[in-house]
């Protein structure tokens, strides 16, 4: 068998051997395999190391004649606090006294010096290996005790002898079903049944678990208050290690709420179905009066659509008369035209000259108001500028006089009174002047005053 270092690398190796060099060569060598390993010179400080490392030590290689404590010894105060752990024992005699006290003592392996140390290797990787076997069944039953746990915790558990007759239940069941432990074993595994639960059922799964086959299915239970509760259960025989049933385990769900809640669903659809059916009975009495409805409609405009498909005829009997008579108009205008064109024509042309006599008469008559318009206004111009000069002169003689003749109340009077009808002039020049260009042509009064 092979060596290997993986399985030798996880262990950790006390090795006590009182000859320095064999311990100083030995020691470095097996260091080589091992993850770690302790060197003691005696049995003494063997033990010592062995006690402050428990927990880390795997393997204890020692030599069996060494000073203050052997190697015997050693292992007896070892196996006091600790039984389990593997020895193998190194001597250069093949002393019978010796070899029956370590078989006491549990000693894995004895080996003589000199140390063959290939053959020590060997028997080191066959324990290495046997600790690594027992390290992982330790961790499939810490695994299956999990399960256990989860399964106790969450599903009921049920045990049987080779009979069906109930031997364990778990705290979940007594919790679901009201009964204790006391109450229930020795009792049959049918005395779980509902009365209204067939007999077959439980008739069908003894005889699949008696006959070493699993069962699975659904379980109506009857709890102690008389009510019941509903599972899906999975029946299994437990066997012994020749293969024979020695009994069977039951794992149940309990699924009462859940078909609860089925029912719930399937009742509520029910209603909905129901409560559906009426509203489409009412949607097609609904329906019904629309379609009526609109079957009313669809007459009315039926028969609106024939009247006028008549009306439709009669205009089209009408266009048709129309049509007729506009062609034989048309007939007659074109005849009475060829007839009458020469004659129209010279009306035509007499009556254009007569309008161009007409108009060019207006255009003199326009030419000879403007013309009297302008000379009215050109001559009331002078008249009114003669009578400002006049009035100007007036004025400037008056203030003459004034400033040549003393002031007194009567001149003062006198200028007081001509310069009011110099002003009441002044004024009624601007009137006139205003009427003047209020009604006089625009033209003209351009030309006038530029």
């Amino acid at each position: 068998m092979g060596i290997d270092k993986n399985l030798l690398k996880r262990l950790t190796l006390l090795y006590v051997e009182d000859d320095d060099i064999i311990s100083l060569e030995l020691s470095q060598l097996l260091g080589n395999f091992f993850s770690k390993v302790f060197v003691a010179k005696d049995g003494k400080e063997g033990l010592r190391t062995f006690l402050e490392n428990e927990d880390e030590i795997d393997i204890v290689l020692s030599d069996i004649n060494m000073p203050l404590l052997n190697g015997i010894e050693m292992i007896k105060k070892i196996r006091s606090v600790n039984s389990n752990v593997p020895v193998i024992l190194a001597t250069a005699y093949s002393d019978n006294e010796f070899l029956a006290e370590a078989i006491k003592l549990r000693v894995q392996e004895y080996i003589v010096k000199p140390i063959d140390v290939r053959n020590l290797l060997d028997l080191m990787n066959n324990i290495a290996s046997n600790i690594y076997q027992e390290f992982l069944l330790k961790q499939q039953q810490e695994e299956l005790a999990k399960y256990k746990e989860i399964i106790d915790t969450n599903n009921i558990v049920i045990k049987t002898d080779v009979h069906l007759n109930i031997t364990y239940v778990n705290e979940l069941f007594c919790q679901i079903s009201g009964y204790n432990e006391n109450e229930l074993i020795g009792k049959e595994l049918k005395f779980l049944k509902f009365p209204d639960v067939s007999n077959e059922v439980y008739t069908n799964l003894y005889a699949r678990v008696l006959n070493n086959k699993p069962w699975q299915g659904k379980l109506k239970n009857l709890k102690k208050d008389g009510s019941f509760y509903n599972t899906d259960a999975y029946v299994i025989p437990t066997l012994d290690d020749s293969g024979e049933m020695v009994g069977a385990i039951s794992i149940q769900k309990d699924i009462t709420e859940e078909l609860n809640k089925k029912r719930e669903i399937q009742l509520a659809l029910m209603r909905d179905k129901s409560d559906i059916y009426i509203r489409s009975k009412e949607g097609n009495l609904e329906q019904n009066n629309i379609i009526n409805e609109l079957k009313y409609k669809l007459e009315s405009v039926q028969l609106e659509l024939e009247h006028a498909l008549k009306n439709v005829d009669k205009y089209i009997y009408s266009n048709e008369k129309y049509r007729l008579e506009n062609k034989n108009l048309k007939t007659e205008i074109a005849l009475y035209k060829k007839n009458s064109n020469s004659h129209l024509a010279f009306k035509m042309t007499k009556e254009n000259s007569d309008l161009r006599l007409e108009l060019k008469k207006l255009k003199d008559k326009l030419v000879q108001v403007e013309q009297n318009d302008e000379k009215k206004v050109t001559q009331l111009k002078v008249n009114y500028d003669e009578k400002i000069e006049e009035l100007e002169e007036k004025i400037a003689q008056l203030t003459e006089q004034l400033d040549s003749v003393q002031s007194d109340e009567v001149l003062l009077q006198k200028l007081e009174y001509w310069k009011e009808k110099a002003k009441m002039e002044t004024q009624r020049i601007e009137n006139l002047e205003k009427q003047i260009i209020a009604h006089a042509d625009k033209s003209l009064m351009s030309k006038i005053f530029g």
